[in-house]
C-alpha cells in the first residue's frame, strides 16, 4: 500500500466473458495488483500501479470485453489535483500558518495573589524573560529555572508559578506582606550591639551617651516617660569577623566548537533530522523544545534542538596580592548581605593571612557604621 501510495495508483474495472482471466495474465506479465473484487458477473474491480499500465495496454489488445480505468489515488494524483486546485490550497496553508502563530501568541498576562506594585515588578520581569502580550513563543518555558529566578530577583516574592493555558499566561504570586509598625511597650531606647558612638539624633527624649562614648549591648541609649517614648537614632562603630578562603582553581570555559542537532517529534516517536559531527568531551549542552499549537490544544508535531558546547580549560594565574583583593572584595559583599539598608562598611583590617599552593586564607576585621538603637 505504502508503494501503491508513494508511486500512484488507478482503478480498473474489467467486465466481459474473459474479465476472471485477466489479472492472472497481468500478474504473469510482473503487475501487482491490489484490492481485487468481483463485484457481478464477469465484472471485476482491482488496483494497480500507474506505471505498469502498459501491462495493462498489451493485454486489452487480446481482451475480449470491456476495460475501464474509473479514477486514480496516491500522491502524484494529489499534487496533480492541488496543482490544478493552488488558490484553494494557498488559501488554507496560508489560513493554518496564521492560525499557527496566533496560537503561540501571547494574547493576556493574568498575575493573581499580588497587589499593585509586586504585579508591576512581576510584568517587569516576565518582560525582561521574553514573556509578553503580543509575544510569539514556540519553545517551552522552564517553569522552575523561572520561578527560581522570580524568587531571587522580584522583592519580596515566596512562592512564583506560571501556567499557559491556550493563549492566556496565568502567573500565581505570593509576597511577603510587609511588617506593621507596632507601637513598643518600652519607653527608652538602647543598644542592640556594642560599639562606639559615632553620631546621634534625638526626637524626642534625653540622650544618655555621648560621640566617641563606648556602650555595651543593652545600656540605655535615650531615656523617654510612658506619655512620650523615646525616639531617634544613634549611629555607631561596630565590628564584625569574617573568615574568607580563596583558591586559584582552573576555570572551563567555551570554546569556538558546538556541534547541533535537531530532532522531530511525532506523537510517541522522534527522529533525528539534523546531526553534525562529534564532538570531544567535556561540553555543555542547551536543550530547546519547540511545541506548536492549534487553538487550545497541541498538535502531535514539536521539534526539539540540542546545542553542545565543547569545553576548554582556562587557567587563571593570580598573584597572592590579586587573591587577597578578591577574598576582602569577596567577604565585603557576604557581610553587606546581613547589614541593615541604611549600614556600610568604614573600613577593614587584615589580621590573619595564609598564603601558599595557590591558596589564600585570611581573617578579616570590619568596622561598620549602623543604627543600633532599638526599644
Amino acid at each position: 500500500m505504502a508503494n501503491l501510495f508513494l508511486s500512484g495508483g488507478v482503478t480498473v474495472i474489467v467486465s466481459g466473458p474473459d474479465a476472471s482471466l485477466l489479472p492472472g495474465r497481468l500478474h504473469e506479465r510482473g503487475a501487482i495488483l491490489v484490492h481485487i473484487k468481483y463485484e457481478k458477473k464477469n465484472v471485476i474491480r482491482f488496483q494497480m500501479r500507474v506505471r505498469e499500465l502498459g501491462l495493462l495496454r498489451k493485454e486489452a489488445r487480446q481482451f475480449n470485453g470491456t476495460i475501464r480505468l474509473e479514477k486514480g489515488t496516491g500522491l502524484p494524483f494529489l499534487m496533480q489535483r492541488a496543482i490544478q486546485n493552488y488558490p484553494f490550497v494557498l488559501t488554507s496553508m496560508c489560513f493554518f500558518f496564521i492560525i499557527i502563530l496566533l496560537s503561540a501568541m501571547i494574547i493576556r498576562i493574568d498575575v493573581t495573589g499580588a497587589d499593585t506594585q509586586t504585579e508591576k515588578l512581576i510584568r517587569t520581569f516576565l518582560k525582561q524573560e521574553g514573556i509578553r502580550e503580543g509575544a510569539i513563543r514556540f519553545d517551552q518555558i522552564d517553569e522552575q529555572e523561572l520561578k527560581q529566578r522570580a524568587l531571587l530577583q522580584v522583592p519580596g516574592v515566596t512562592r512564583f508559578s506560571l501556567k499557559k493555558s491556550g493563549v492566556v499566561y496565568k502567573a500565581d504570586v505570593s509576597a511577603s506582606s510587609p511588617k506593621k509598625e507596632t507601637v513598643s511597650s518600652s519607653r527608652h531606647l538602647r543598644a542592640s550591639k556594642a560599639g562606639v558612638i559615632h553620631d546621634l539624633f534625638v526626637e524626642q527624649g534625653l540622650s544618655k551617651v555621648r560621640r566617641s562614648e563606648f556602650v555595651e549591648k543593652g545600656d540605655r541609649l535615650v531615656t523617654g516617660t510612658k506619655k512620650n517614648p523615646a525616639r531617634g537614632t544613634v549611629i555607631a562603630e561596630t565590628w564584625y569577623k569574617a573568615t574568607v578562603r580563596m583558591v586559584n582553581d582552573s576555570l572551563q570555559a567555551r570554546s569556538s566548537k558546538k556541534r547541533l542537532t535537531v530532532y522531530a517529534s511525532l506523537q510517541d516517536k522522534e527522529y533525528a533530522l539534523w546531526t553534525q559531527a562529534s564532538l570531544r568531551k567535556p561540553f555543555q549542552s542547551e536543550e530547546n523544545v519547540y511545541q506548536f499549537h492549534f487553538f487550545s490544544y497541541k498538535l502531535p508535531l514539536s521539534f526539539r534542538t540540542v546545542t553542545d558546547y565543547e569545553l576548554k580549560k582556562v587557567n587563571t594565574i593570580e598573584t597572592a596580592n590579586e587573591m587577597e583583593k578578591r577574598a576582602i572584595q569577596t567577604a565585603r559583599t557576604q557581610l553587606m548581605a546581613r547589614l541593615p539598608e541604611k549600614a556600610h562598611i568604614q573600613g577593614e583590617n587584615v589580621l590573619q593571612k595564609r598564603v601558599g599552593n595557590g591558596k589564600v586564607e585570611m581573617i578579616i576585621h570590619f568596622q561598620v557604621l549602623e543604627n543600633i538603637a532599638t526599644n
